[in-house]
């Protein structure tokens, strides 16, 4: 967590432990990354919830005092960032759960209930980060998922206990302006780094089953299939895009692992990165989740009657890795706004904010009555 009042910190997660004990929420989310065709790397990422994160866009200057969180809140190892980085904070903390740093690294923090075991946390204390401390630390620190990786030996990562909402289950997606991928878990207490050569991630199972998986749907095909001559009858297909028939359509994290990584190989090779973003996001398009389609049943209590919490995709985002540009757009508003941080300053002292408008924006252009 950044340097800032631990009070305030406490508070909030006090806060955010209230409305949890109300509704239990889910999430899902998803990320992928596209080449263009001069070479620059454009990842895309949707973040799902069922519980308002209140995110907004933070910019934290180049040496900056972070510092990581040990249980009880109590303050633990700290650094100072080398380079400056733009991150999605939650719930006003200065904690990222996703972004991008001046030189091209990004990392993104997924959920994975049910499939991780962080490592114990020493009892000295020291070398040791908070898996909500991951982001930051990263995007901080280093400039490529290798220097990610060595640094990972040297550190433990544990699970914060937030009182009333317990460890977060997460595993985290990283990747690099040259071109490294990596998926980041926790199994059985220890650090497991797979590279990521298709550079796709969702949640539950473990990345290792979702590579399995892949196998049982290497028919799929972006070309429509060919007439099927029975005897004398040609049978033809009914319409476009009979060669991903049986795609999955639905919301699990295998289905969406599989839609985003037969959209992302098939998907032809923008020009430019500013092009390629624009596919991010037709393909973002395709796992985004309506209020209403996915919804959680909340057992009602004294008495009380059953409540639904509807899922959502509450913000995306699309960092170009290449040219240091990052946009997004959110469920409410669904205009793209970019941050060129290039013309960002990351020498100041202090963290800047970027609010991220959830009220629809429109173009009117209803053309004005000649009198």
């Amino acid at each position: 967590m950044l340097k800032r009042s631990i009070k305030s910190a406490l508070a909030k997660l006090i806060c955010l432990a209230m409305t949890a004990t109300i509704a239990t929420p889910s999430l899902a989310c998803t990320t992928f990354r596209l080449q263009s065709q001069d070479g620059a790397w454009v990842v895309g990422r949707s973040m799902e919830l069922g519980l308002d994160l209140e995110s907004n866009v933070m910019l934290v200057p180049r040496q900056f005092a972070l510092t990581a969180m040990l249980p009880g809140m109590k303050p633990g190892m700290g650094w100072t960032s080398k380079y400056g980085f733009l991150g999605i904070n939650t719930f006003d903390l200065n904690v990222a759960t996703d972004g991008m740093n001046e030189v091209g690294l990004t990392a993104h923090a997924l959920y994975i209930p049910g499939f991780f075991e962080y490592q114990p946390l020493p009892a000295d204390g020291k070398n040791v980060i908070a898996n909500t401390d991951l982001v930051n630390w990263a995007l901080s620190q280093f400039e490529t998922v290798d220097q990610v990786r060595e640094a990972l030996g040297k550190v433990s990562v544990y699970g914060l206990d937030v009182p009333k909402i317990g460890v977060q289950p997460l595993h985290w997606a990283i990747r690099d302006a040259k071109g490294g991928s990596i998926v980041i878990e926790y199994v059985q207490g220890k650090l497991v780094v797979y590279d990521n050569p298709i550079s796709v991630l969702t949640n539950s199972p473990n990345f290792d089953w979702h590579l399995t998986n892949l196998r049982n749907h290497i028919n799929l095909t972006n070309i429509n299939v060919d007439a099927l001559k029975l005897g004398s009858t040609n049978i033809a297909p009914l319409g476009q895009g009979s060669g991903l028939l049986g795609l999955p359509g639905d919301y699990t994290p295998p289905s969406r692992f599989l839609r985003a990584t037969a959209l992302a190989f098939s998907s032809v090779p923008a020009p430019t990165a500013k092009g390629a973003a624009n596919v991010a996001f037709h393909i973002l398009n395709a796992v985004d989740i309506p209020i209403g389609a996915v919804a959680e049943k909340i057992p009602g209590k004294n008495g009380e009657k059953d409540k639904l919490m509807y899922e959502q995709t509450q913000w995306v985002t699309v960092y170009d890795l290449k040219n240091k540009i990052a946009y997004f757009r959110t469920y409410g508003n669904l205009n793209i706004r970019q941050i060129d941080m290039s013309k960002v300053d990351f020498a100041g002292k202090a963290i800047q904010y970027v609010p991220m408008s959830r009220e629809m924006a429109v173009e009117d252009l209803t053309p004005v009555a000649k009198r």
